[in-house]
């Protein structure tokens, strides 16, 4: 599988003003995760594009956009990360039913994500790399 993006996630100071401006101006859907501050945002499905979300900006870090890409091993893509100059600036998070993400700092400062999706047939929080 390539290592291409898959997703976005716009950080808002103000989240419910993101959701209706790109809604408003491009009418995207958005559909809030359970109880969550996120919004899951669904962009069309004429053409090129990703799906993304909108979530709070976390404290001290301000509105920023980061993207994620497809990995087929989350440990070997961050054994790559770093080995060409990345850094981990986050631990591996299980997104229940999705997959197991992390946050990774490139040189030049950009912050990104990897995401290593479940099988269909792989209970989540089990890691393939682990042998499970």
């Amino acid at each position: 599988m390539p290592n291409r993006p898959v997703h976005f996630e716009f950080y808002s100071a103000d989240p419910a003003a993101s959701v209706e401006f790109f809604s408003g101006a491009f009418g995207w859907n958005f559909q809030q995760w359970d109880d969550n501050p996120y919004w899951l945002a669904f962009t069309g499905s004429d053409g090129p594009g990703i799906d993304g979300a909108v979530a709070p900006a976390p404290e001290g870090r301000g509105p920023h956009t980061l993207n994620t890409l497809t990995v087929d091993n989350l440990e070997e893509a961050i054994a790559s990360a770093e080995r060409a100059g990345g850094e981990a600036v986050t631990e591996v998070m299980d997104i229940t039913g999705v997959g197991r993400w992390i946050q990774i700092r490139e040189p030049g400062g950009n912050i990104f994500g990897l995401m290593q999706g479940y099988h269909a047939d792989q209970p989540a929080g089990e890691s393939p790399a682990a042998g499970n």
